[in-house]
């Protein structure tokens, strides 16, 4: 996934430079809206797929470090 891709996914426009700060609480925020179990079985393994990405943003946000500084990665 290219960096405008996972900005996009957890709802900043494509060329912004969230901090790490930022990056969580749109990480919790999306968590919340996708969760596979919110959803009806036929829904399941979309809701599945698109959970797995946002908790991969959110890894690799974690590793970048623990500073406010703008989230480079992206």
């Amino acid at each position: 996934m290219q960096g405008d891709e996972e900005r996009v996914l957890i709802g900043f426009p494509p060329n912004s430079r969230p901090t790490l700060s930022q990056v969580k609480a749109a990480y919790r925020k999306k968590v919340w809206e996708s969760h596979p179990d919110l959803f009806p079985l036929y829904e399941k393994p979309g809701a599945e797929s698109k959970f797995k990405l946002i908790s991969e943003v959110h890894l690799l946000a974690d590793c970048t470090g623990l500073s406010e500084r703008p989230i480079l990665w992206f």
